[in-house]
């Protein structure tokens, strides 16, 4: 067999236990291993490092037609058959991540997924942890029709010298061809226990134009899972046309000095659950040009930033926002330009932002089951009058300008102005308590009504929008 990344599934890790120092040249293990395992302690020693390694070990015949690699006494004393191993050979083979298929019992050797030519020497990792999620992202091959998962509980700063400039992601992905993934997902103690490390740009000048993390090439097949962007200028950043099939899950971009995500290029992105904050202009920016295709965002947050919220929803092709919150930015919560395609905001809320709550300036925006409460334009407000927008089943209240100035000719259908009632708005909770809207919103077609399918607002479809009762 070649390296593993043609032949299976794998996972690698950054920083892991300790001190998280971890080496450029970490193995990792296979898919099949970790989920057996499950245990940090079983891929890596204390620190995140190797749990095997040599300078100088000999290639030999395993008796089998496969490399085996003999070390000294012990060398290979806390490794375990799947492991992934980094070789550097000296000569005849191709450096790269190997399985490990069988150790000896006194650990003096290992035998890997290698077909053996010839005898020469070689220098060898085995697991452990990468030193940093750029390492692991640079030498990990997602392409070939195997998944790759980067799990990583190391956040990294300018101070500590380990994010010093825009991390470029370049074409290290995954395959719409051949359905395999590469994923970045973060943790604190264990993998998948939903902890997030956060890339520190510290507003230094070398996070200006790139940003903190940008999509810079063609790439495809990428899942980045809870990750903090801040203090970079763009802190997430899409800026090449040919890229898709993105997801951003429980992803935030906060206190940058332009934009927390600027989903200007890339085609089908989505991001769930993701968070912009405290950003000197707007929170996620989706203006797009005639190359991009639509975007999804799901549950999304959009706070006190200094511009919008949500702008540009819609651009040349099409936007849909599900379930979205926008609420103490400058301007206005959601604008929505659409040029060519359609922008459409459902089950989403804007509250206290400084302009209108959702502004429609372009061509065929839709707004269904949203809430427009106390903000400093109107609630909802349309411009083109040969394109009117369409607004149905939505709340608008306590806005600084009046409620809905809508032109015609479309007929609003469901439109309520009343007070929503939130749980507790000024502290982030748009629940709602004896509220009027409850039971007020878009129906299915029939008339048939379902339980959290028919209320206006944003926090009431959460069980419906991830499959559950």
């Amino acid at each position: 067999m070649s390296v593993i990344f043609e032949s299976k599934d794998s996972v690698f890790f950054v920083g892991g236990r300790g001190t998280k120092a971890g080496t450029a040249n970490a193995g990792g293990c296979t898919q099949t291993f970790w989920g057996s395992s499950q245990n940090l302690a079983d891929v890596m020693k204390d620190n995140g490092q190797t749990q095997g390694y040599c300078d100088g070990a000999l290639i030999t015949n395993n008796g089998n037609n496969k490399v085996r690699i003999s070390g000294d006494e012990n060398n290979f004393a806390t490794c375990s058959a799947g492991l992934v191993a980094y070789i550097d050979f000296d000569a005849t083979y191709p450096d790269g991540r190997y399985e490990v298929i069988a150790v000896d019992e006194g650990a003096d050797w290992i035998d890997i997924d290698l077909t053996y030519s010839a005898d020469t020497a070689c220098e060898i990792w085995v697991g452990g942890a990468f030193d940093k999620a750029q390492t692991a992202w640079n030498n990990t091959d997602a392409t070939q029709g195997y998944n790759v998962t980067i799990h990583s509980n190391k956040s990294q700063s300018k101070t500590n010298g380990d994010f010093v400039a825009s991390w470029l992601l370049g074409t290290a992905g995954g395959s719409f061809t051949n359905k395999s993934f590469k994923r970045l997902c973060s943790f604190t103690t264990q993998p998948e226990d939903g902890g997030q490390i956060t890339f520190d740009g510290e507003d230094d000048a070398a996070f200006g134009t790139d940003g903190g993390i940008r999509f810079n090439a063609a790439i495809e097949n990428v899942i980045f899972e809870n990750v903090i962007v801040k203090n970079a200028r763009f802190n997430w950043k899409f800026t090449y046309a040919d890229i898709y099939n993105v997801r951003l899950i429980n992803c935030e971009g906060n206190s940058g000095t332009h934009t927390g995500f600027y989903l200007r290029y890339g085609r089908g992105l989505v991001l769930i659950d993701c968070k912009a904050d405290g950003n000197s202009q707007h929170g996620f920016s989706l203006y797009s040009n005639s190359s991009t295709a639509n975007h999804l965002l799901k549950r999304c947050i959009a706070s006190n930033n200094l511009q919008g919220g949500f702008s540009y929803v819609g651009g040349y092709n099409a936007d849909v926002l599900l379930g979205c919150l926008a609420y103490g930015n400058g301007a206005e919560g959601f604008l929505v330009s659409s040029r060519f395609g359609f922008g459409a905001v459902m089950d989403c809320v804007a509250y206290d932002n400084g302009s209108h709550g959702f502004e429609f300036t372009g061509k065929q925006g839709v707004a269904i089951n949203c809430i427009a409460k106390d903000n400093g334009g109107w609630g909802f407000k349309g411009d083109l009058a040969e394109m009117a927008p369409y607004v149905a089943y939505c709340c608008a209240h306590g806005n600084s300008s009046g409620q809905f100035n809508l032109p015609a000719p479309l007929i609003m259908m469901g439109n309520v102005e009343a007070d929503p009632q939130f749980v507790d708005a000024a502290n982030g909770d748009f629940r709602l308590k004896e509220s009027p809207l409850i039971n007020k919103g878009f129906r299915t077609l029939g008339g048939v009504t379902e339980e959290g399918y028919t209320t206006i607002g944003a926090w009431q479809r959460i069980s419906y929008l991830l499959g559950m009762k």
